[in-house]
């Protein structure tokens, strides 16, 4: 098996025309996407179809009656071209909405806002958050404002960890912090999604990862057309895909044997020369003109144990790399490659497949979608911005009909944690995505390696790596490492055992770490030890709703809470304060948004 040390590491990289790259722990990604992408974004971000007036219904004789499609007649398609809608879910969807003589359900502002925020940048508003944010702003700025923060290029990072299972026994540590910088520029608006495609087809976290050409082309498929390869497909883009061999290297810093993608030649002689015999073997015939994947060895390459020739990956050229990634290229010339994109971020925010239910709307959003050049962030925009996502998801209209109400979804453990984090301050640290198993890296005793962990997301305590964040998480579904599982979510005896246990942590000083500060609990200038009256009473629950749920309490709530501070003798602002956090903390209302 091929083996680097250093200084075979420092003759390889300069044979492939690169400098011998320094280990940085706080960025070591080394792979293929520092070769595309670049300052130039994709569109100029400019989405528009953000701020459509919503019209009401027309008028018909008879209503859907939920059992197909409905049936849009040219009065209805008539209609629905005089509304002028210019977001594309919007159009798509009138005709099965709008033209049918069904109508919306309109959004109360805290709700929508609490939805953009927590899918956006992955947790709840504040009260604050709302105002400064949603209120007397079109959806149009809000939706701008949320897509180009930092959060929401993290959000998605993480979504693709999931999708991509990064695992660093399974795959290089490099490969996966390398993987993760390309999704941030696909996030950013520096590559389009295309060219997205391409670089994953090829990457080592995939080709590394599964280990036969045929597991490749069946993962490739479901990832970017969303269904397995028929056999003709199969069979040929196998073909491309059998010139990756799984292997390790001998990393110098960490002094620790990495799992990697390796080339191998399947095509050539014993001599190293394309055989013209073997030549079909490598070369795919199906999307149009013929595609040759060979690759010919040079004087990188060694004889592994089997006595075969193969070349580590991490010594690839750009103009290898760039060869290597015809299977991506080939799917994205498909019509089905650019729908899949568009249902994927469909079921991503509605939780539920309009793309098929009302095709005219996947229809709609593919030539949105290409008009912006292959953005992913003009598809993000045009779904959040729509009726569909913007509407109350509670349905009081006569129908069943899906796309009549909005969505209503089951926060992800992580961003449940995070709203909790930022409310109350109780910080139990993080999990990284990036590096599933700490525990290796400061077992190698290497500078490298706790440098490395010192430099992700990971944090310290008196014990070592602190998995406090990750251990409430992954009862919830969150955080996988995904050696075994990934990412669920439930809602179980056991699950719902977890979530009172971490509140109570929050809430109740009488656990080990004492709980929040009482602090973020009590409005401003209110003493916990002063006596609960009436007033104060209402004043600590409109505090901690507007904190915790975004919200203003109705005045049922405030009576209530009223009352119970009249009936409390002898208790303190705080002692009221702390079960009250309990109460919103583990309410359905954070649970499910």
């Amino acid at each position: 098996m091929l083996r680097v040390t250093a200084t075979i590491c420092a003759v390889l990289f300069a044979l492939a025309g690169c400098d011998d790259p320094a280990f940085d722990f706080s960025d070591p990604a080394r792979g293929p996407s520092d070769l595309v992408g670049g300052p130039n974004k994709v569109s100029n971000g400019e989405f528009f179809g953000g701020n459509d007036e919503l019209p009401r219904a027309r008028l018909v004789a008879t209503l859907p009656n939920d059992e197909s499609l409905p049936d849009c007649g040219p009065s209805c398609e008539a209609y629905c071209e005089a509304l002028k809608l210019t977001n594309p879910v919007n159009r798509g969807v009138c005709q099965g909405l709008w033209g049918v003589g069904l109508d919306h359900q309109p959004v109360v502002k805290v709700e929508a806002c609490r939805r953009l925020f927590v899918d956006l940048v992955g947790r709840y508003p504040t009260r604050e958050d709302v105002i400064a944010t949603c209120d007397g702003k079109p959806w149009g700025e809000v939706a701008l404002n949320l897509i180009n923060r930092p959060e929401f290029i993290r959000v998605n990072q993480k979504r693709w960890s999931d999708r991509l299972s990064y695992d660093t026994q399974s795959v290089s540590v490099e490969r996966i912090y390398d993987m993760d910088k390309l999704v941030g520029k696909l996030y950013r608006g520096e590559l389009s999604y295309d060219e997205f495609a391409a670089v994953t087809s090829a990457h080592p976290v995939l080709t590394r990862r599964l280990a036969t050409p045929e597991d490749r082309t069946d993962y490739l498929y479901q990832l970017f057309f969303g269904r397995p390869p028929l056999g003709a497909e199969a069979s040929d883009m196998s073909r491309l895909y059998g010139t990756w061999y799984q292997g390790y290297y001998d990393h110098p810093q960490l002094q620790m044997r990495l799992p990697d993608a390796h080339i191998q030649f399947p095509c050539v002689d014993d001599d190293g020369n394309l055989d013209p015999n073997l030549r079909s073997e490598c070369t795919s015939t199906l999307y149009g003109d013929f595609t040759e994947m060979i690759l010919e060895p040079d004087i990188r390459a060694r004889l592994d144990e089997r006595g075969n020739l193969t070349m580590w990956s991490g010594i690839l050229k750009a103009s290898e790399w760039q060869k290597l990634q015809a299977p991506g290229r080939l799917l994205a010339t498909q019509t089905l490659f650019w729908e899949k994109a568009v249902d994927d971020v469909l079921n991503q925010y509605l939780d539920y497949d309009l793309g098929n239910l009302v095709p005219t709307v996947r229809d709609e959003l593919v030539r949105y979608f290409l008009e912006f050049g292959g953005d992913i962030r003009a598809l993000h925009f045009a779904v959040v911005t729509s009726a569909p996502y913007l509407q109350s998801a509670t349905n009081t209209t006569p129908t069943t009909y899906r796309w009549t109400f909005g969505p209503l979804r089951q926060v992800e453990a992580e961003a449940w944690i995070d709203s909790i984090k930022v409310m109350t301050g109780y910080d139990l640290g993080e999990c990284d995505h990036r590096l599933t198993r700490p525990q290796d890296f400061l077992e190698t005793n290497t500078v490298a390696g706790v440098a490395l962990v010192e430099n992700s997301d990971w944090r310290f305590n008196e014990d070592g790596v602190d998995y406090r964040y990750r251990n409430v998480a992954r009862g919830l579904g969150g955080c996988p490492d995904n050696s075994v599982g990934g990412r669920f979510k439930i809602i179980s005896i056991l699950t719902t055992a977890q979530q009172l246990n971490f509140v109570n942590q929050v809430c109740d000083p009488s656990f080990e770490g004492g709980g929040a500060a009482i602090e973020s609990m009590l409005p401003a200038g209110l003493d916990p030890n002063s006596a609960l009256t009436r007033d104060s009473s209402a004043a600590i629950y409109k505090h901690q709703v507007g904190r915790f749920l975004g919200r203003l309490p109705d005045a049922d709530e405030i009576t209530q809470a009223s009352d119970f501070g009249e009936e409390c003798t002898g208790c303190t602002a705080a002692q009221f304060a702390r079960p009250t956090c309990f109460a919103l903390l583990s309410s359905a209302e954070m649970l499910f948004y």
